[in-house]
């Protein structure tokens, strides 16, 4: 198994280079597991991870709402000047600050984009609910990567996330599976 010192290495440049604040234990995994530093078991993805972290190997790492975030460590934070640490902190750049206006600006067009699939989704499941009296898997599993999707942009758009959503990064895995049969 990989050292804890060289995971918080990869994680802290990973947020140095992407500019963002920290990560959610689901990116970090998913991270840590394609650099090969932390493989994944396949049956609960990011529990290698969250195991380090509930063993307190990763200090800096808290949990917040029920749910880890790994922030960048002491370490790498150190060389970090004011207006750059946190939207929470004394000062923020103004450029910064305008930069992520005109992505929320372009992710709240993305979101009405999101907003009409869903409906178009919906109503084309209930179209083929009526027709065969069954749900279409195809559509409800598009309906719920739609799902993880719109929320991770919502989450970028509130300030409570500070890694810019796909096409930016990665597609989003999956939040949560949807349930196993559709029930009325």
């Amino acid at each position: 198994m990989t050292d804890q010192h060289e995971i918080i290495r990869f994680i802290d440049d990973y947020l140095r280079k992407q500019d963002l604040e920290g990560l959610a234990v689901a990116d970090a995994a998913r991270l840590l597991n394609e650099a090969g530093l932390l493989p994944d078991d396949g049956q609960n993805p990011g529990e290698p991870l969250r195991k380090l972290l509930r063993d307190g190997e990763i200090p800096h790492a808290r949990k917040e709402q029920g749910r880890w975030f790994i922030p960048a460590s002491g370490a790498a934070a150190s060389g970090e000047t004011a207006s750059t640490t946190s939207v929470s902190g004394p000062t923020v750049s103004r450029l910064k600050i305008l930069l992520r206006l005109l992505y929320a600006i372009l992710f709240l067009l993305v979101f009405e984009i999101l907003r009409l699939v869903v409906q178009v989704t919906v109503l084309g499941q209930y179209l083929y609910l009526l027709v065969t009296g069954t749900p279409s898997e195809p559509l409800r599993k598009f309906g719920s990567r739609v799902a993880d999707y719109s929320y991770r942009v919502i989450r970028y758009l509130t300030l409570n996330e500070n890694e810019r959503p796909y096409p930016f990064t990665r597609f989003p895995g999956e939040i949560e599976p949807p349930d196993s049969e559709a029930r009325f």
